[in-house]
């Protein structure tokens, strides 16, 4: 089988090994790019710090680092608290599936009088974390520390597969990646082209900008590419 996979440049080749260790042909082809923003981090005595996202924590520089491994870490996502650990982070304190999971761990487990909350954040992100808390009366400072800038075309590799109907899969990761994918596609004008390939989505949320059309797709049964690689493995189709 054949699959394109849309992730970051970042994420990306640690997809496509796990993919060719599964005896996959991977091809890579990136529909955003993850664009530093400036930002500057106020001096307070955080009672945690809110991670909804790996890529924040890539923006952080060495000195920032030093000022907060020694905060408790919340985040979403197995491979956020691996990279949290390796930056030096010693209390990962929750680990959540997804944001809407984390808000409810940290409206049970956390109260607003035991200090302010440090969000660091894409500038578009899904849910509205930050204003839950803040009207449950947490002090929350939210810094957007990244972007996620869509790219204007598929790369040649995953154009040319597409071209051949050579391609069995495509892996999404975010609803807005599936909505970029699909408007390069179209702007390629190979849309009666992917008729036949399998959309695997992360989740159903991921999956939302593909209904209404006849496209085949499988979600995976859990929130982690684990799962969504699991579906490619046990023949989902």
């Amino acid at each position: 089988m054949k699959i394109l996979v849309t992730r970051p440049e970042i994420d990306q080749q640690q997809t496509i090994r796990a993919l060719e260790q599964r005896g996959f042909v991977a091809i890579g082809s990136a529909v955003m790019d993850i664009v530093p923003l400036p930002f500057e981090l106020p001096n307070e005595p955080w009672q945690g710090l809110v991670i909804t996202s790996r890529n924040a924590l890539r923006m952080l520089a060495p000195a920032d680092l030093s000022t907060l491994v020694d905060v408790c870490l919340f985040c979403v996502g197995e491979r956020t608290a691996v990279l949290a650990r390796e930056l030096g982070f010693a209390k990962v304190a929750l680990v959540a599936a997804n944001v809407a999971e984390l808000e409810q761990q940290l409206l049970t487990a956390l109260a607003p009088t035991d200090g302010p909350l440090l969000y660091l954040a894409g500038r578009i992100r899904t849910g509205a974390l930050d204003r839950t808390l803040l009207q449950q009366g947490f002090a929350v400072c939210l810094r957007e520390v990244y972007d996620m800038v869509a790219r204007d075309a598929l790369s040649d590799a995953a154009l040319a597969a597409i071209e051949a109907e050579a391609l069995d899969g495509i892996l999404l990761y975010s609803e807005r990646s599936c909505q970029i994918l699909l408007s390069l596609i179209e702007q390629a004008g190979l849309s009666d082209k992917i008729k036949n390939v399998i959309f695997y989505c992360l989740s159903p949320r991921v999956a939302l900008p593909l209904q209404g059309l006849s496209y085949p797709l499988v979600v995976a049964e859990a929130p982690n590419e684990r799962s969504l690689l699991a579906c490619l493995e046990n023949g989902h189709n």
